[in-house]
This record gives C-alpha cells, structure tokens and sequence, in this order.
C-alpha cells in the first residue's frame, strides 16, 4: 500500500481546479440561449479534465444521453464507459482518475462529497457538521492510499466528507477492477452528525 504524498495530492487537486475553470470559460464563450443542449457543460467539463489529467486518457469523448431525469455518460452508446480509459498505474494516476471519473458520472452524491487529505480538512469538515459524533478518536492519515497488483487491479482507500444522505466522514475503500470500474468495497466511519441531504 502506498500511501500519496501532500505534493501528489495538491497537483492533481490543481489539475482538476484547472479543468473546471477551463470547462466554466468555454461554456460562457459557447452558450446560445435555446440552443445549446442540457448536457452541453457536462461534455465540455469531461474534456477539459482529461486534457488536464496526467496518465489518466480516453480513447473517444464523453457524451451524455439524457432520459427524463437520468444523465447517462457514453463514448459508445449502450456500452460501459471505463474500457475506453487508459490509466496508468501509478497511485497518483489512479486516486486523479477516480476524481475525474466521478465528475465525468455526475452523481448527485458526488456533488455532496469532499475528499478530505488533512488534519485541517478534517476539522473544516467537523465543524460543518450538525450535533457531530467521533466514532474513531484517531486517524493515521488522511491522504488516500493505493495498493496495486500484479494483475492490474487496484484498491483505494480515501477520505471524504459526505452529506448524501447522511452526514458523515469515513474512510472508503474502492477496487478498480481490470477495466478501469471502481468498486465500492466498504467503509470505515470516523465521525456522523444529524444533517443529510436526500439525493
């Protein structure tokens, strides 16, 4: 298990930064009122963080298909999404590619979380919460982990603050299987409050 340094955390915080300001200018310039498509900004955000990402590319581009209220992403209509990634595999390329994977999917518990990798995010997050209840005292380290194996499997273990559903902080781990998919494997819970936001 090899645990990323701050350094490694901050550039690809900053990569990400970098493509959601990139996303935001290009909507402004391109928006027409009544013609540009729902799904527009989801597409441009997509393709600025991939062009900003490091070791994590696509082989297509991100579209979105839109059914009522459910937003689907595809580079190949009615196939999965993750075959079409190369991520290297390298802790840092796979704790950047679970971040962009997770903006590109667009979940609505997504926009509820926060990656927390330090002491001071972590007390930020305590203080948000309503009526908060430590669970665990003491936390090793915040920064996310990856262990990767001979085979091309991955597992992350990360720390996030989350009001999807209900408010809480925990670490989480997920397996990234051989055709780039995180799966969510389990949790530890550091600490949960009584706020929440029904997704």
């Amino acid at each position: 298990m090899t645990t990323l340094s701050r350094e490694e955390v901050d550039r690809v915080r900053d990569r990400i930064a970098r493509g959601h300001e990139l996303a935001a200018a290009q909507f402004r310039d391109t928006f027409i009122p009544g013609q540009t498509l729902p799904t527009a900004h989801l597409e441009i955000l997509a393709a600025a963080l991939l062009e900003y990402a490091e070791d994590v590319h696509l082989d297509g581009r991100v579209q979105y298909q839109l059914d009522d209220d459910v937003i689907t992403p595809f580079v190949v209509r009615g196939e999965p999404l993750f075959q079409y990634f190369q991520v290297e595999r390298t802790s840092s390329a796979i704790f950047e590619y679970w971040l962009v994977i997770s903006e590109i999917m667009a979940s609505t518990s997504w926009r509820m979380t926060t990656v927390i990798t330090s002491p001071d995010e972590y007390d930020a997050a305590l203080r948000r919460m309503q009526s908060v209840q430590i669970v665990r005292a003491l936390v090793a380290s915040f920064l996310p982990s990856v262990e990767i194996r001979d085979d091309g499997t991955a597992s992350l273990d990360v720390t996030v603050y989350t009001r999807a559903e209900e408010e809480r902080i925990e670490r989480r781990q997920l397996l990234l299987d051989a055709l780039n998919e995180f799966h969510y494997h389990g949790r530890e819970l550091i600490a949960e409050g009584r706020g929440g936001v029904r997704s």
